[in-house]
């Protein structure tokens, strides 16, 4: 009898623990998304905030010139390295950021481009 009881109460806390462990688990993956979808709207308004600095005519395009001279600030290499995007080929990122082949950029090419290239 005394057997039966224990496995039974045992039986019982193990059933509580994988409970509480599948909800800490499920609360987790949520905190993870939530986590994931803020630093990506926080790196997007980066990028916006760069692209915006960026564009000296404010005419809402970033042409090969303003991207050059934008691109020789310190600030502005760091800031690309911190997102893990290589500027030693300025060029290069300018042309695969440049999509439609106009010569300029808009911001959304510019904000997906970054998004994409990270």
């Amino acid at each position: 009898y005394v057997f039966v009881m224990y496995f039974g109460v045992l039986n019982v806390v193990v059933g509580a623990f994988v409970t509480t462990a599948t909800d800490i688990a499920a609360k987790d993956r949520d905190a993870v998304v939530k986590r994931e979808l803020a630093q990506m709207m926080n790196v997007t308004k980066r990028i916006r905030t760069f692209f915006q600095e960026a564009d000296k005519d404010g005419s809402g395009t970033l042409t090969w010139q303003e991207f050059k001279e934008h691109m020789k600030q310190a600030q502005v290499k760091a800031y690309f390295t911190s997102m893990d995007l290589d500027v030693s080929q300025a060029n290069l990122l300018f042309s695969l950021l440049d999509r439609d082949h106009s010569k300029e950029v808009n911001i959304e090419e510019f904000v997906e481009g970054c998004l994409r290239l990270k």
